[in-house]
């Protein structure tokens, strides 16, 4: 099997920290985006998977740090996904269909020997702002176990926010007749929540759908979606089951749900007091709420921090009272009282009492 990671995207949603790195590269409880994805696939994949990342926006930044800790990991390959304009010096992408299709180099259309061998030749494909909460094993034993093409995880999303998302309906035996992206009238509350999974011939079926809808492009033509070429899979006789994750999704593509995991994650694994010293953190005069995850040589000075703080490597907090927080490496703040903030790495801020702040890296206020 072959996982494919679409990551060329600006992640405009989040602006302005991705102005100066790939969204994925957003830190949060102490790892990059990517690094919470990927870590999770290196618990279900042995390292001759073959990892396809298509990538755009900051390639030479995540293609070097993919080799540097994950060439052992997983067989790596990268394709480019080329701009399809500029708006003010910042690309823009023909969306998530192409970048799928891009990957349909590294497959053989071939008959399979048997069921087992199509499905073993097939691909793995999630989103780089999006981590399923269950683990990889349990989506892929759906896989395997069902007399199925393929898989779509889904979740249950409020019917105010179905708009919102790709929407499927599904039959009694929970196969897929309908996609539909971003419906204008409720049809169903099960949203596509990420990764899908496919047989090799499914897999290849999906690329030639893709590539239709890509040769059809005009100057004027939206950004391609997989949605209706996935219909298309389903309108071409191929089962596809929708699987609900049983604990739900992390969201990285927006800062309220960016910060909705950040909480999952300090529950999980918040730091403790015997950590300071193995980490050079200094603490003075100061009250750390857990959960909480402080990075590596931080100074923390007459401040309260926490709960549900974020705060990355080489950091300097003076006087400041912080929750439920984000904030990346090489801050120096002083004088903040805030909750409910993204703040970015190499920012100096002082003298701020405000909620809900949206801080780029390498600012000065």
């Amino acid at each position: 099997m072959k996982i494919i990671g679409p990551i060329a995207g600006i992640g405009s949603r989040l602006r302005p920290f991705t102005l100066s790195k790939p969204k994925a590269f957003l830190t949060v409880a102490g790892k990059t985006v990517l690094d919470h994805i990927l870590i999770k696939f290196t618990n279900t994949f042995d390292s001759d998977t073959e990892l396809i990342l298509i990538v755009g926006y900051k390639k030479r930044q995540i293609m070097e740090y993919i080799r540097n800790h994950y060439n052992e990991k997983f067989k790596l390959t990268f394709i480019e996904q080329i701009p399809r304009g500029y708006k003010e010096g910042i690309p823009y992408y023909w969306g998530l269909g192409e970048a799928v299709y891009l990957a349909h180099s590294r497959f053989k259309k071939s008959e399979p020997k048997n069921a087992k061998e199509d499905k073993r030749e097939g691909s793995l494909i999630f989103l780089s702002d999006m981590l399923p909460l269950d683990e990889y094993s349990y989506l892929m034993y759906k896989y395997w176990e069902s007399d199925v093409d393929g898989i779509i995880t889904v979740m249950k999303v409020p019917k105010e926010d179905a708009s919102s998302y790709g929407i499927v309906i599904v039959n009694e035996n929970n196969l897929i007749t309908k996609l539909v992206e971003k419906p204008k009238d409720y049809i169903s509350n099960l949203a596509i929540a990420g990764p899908y999974s496919f047989s090799n011939t499914a897999t290849c079926a999906l690329f030639k759908n893709l590539k239709r809808y890509l040769d059809q492009r005009t100057d004027k033509s939206k950004e391609i979606y997989m949605t209706q070429s996935l219909q298309d899979l389903v309108d071409q006789g191929y089962k596809i089951a929708a699987v609900e994750l049983k604990q739900g999704i992390m969201d990285f593509g927006r800062p309220a749900e960016l910060l909705m995991s950040n909480k999952y994650l300090l529950e999980q694994n918040s730091i403790r007091v015997e950590d300071f010293q193995e980490f050079n953190i200094t603490v003075e005069k100061s009250f750390i709420k857990n959960p909480v995850y402080i990075g590596k040589n931080t100074k923390i000075i007459n401040s309260v921090i926490g709960p549900f703080i974020s705060l990355g490597d080489d950091s300097y907090i003076e006087n400041c009272i912080l929750e439920n927080s984000v904030i990346e490496s090489r801050a120096h703040l002083n004088n903040i009282i805030s909750k409910n903030s993204i703040i970015g790495s190499n920012v100096k801020v002082e003298n701020i009492s405000k909620d809900n702040l949206i801080i780029g890296d390498k600012s000065v206020y």
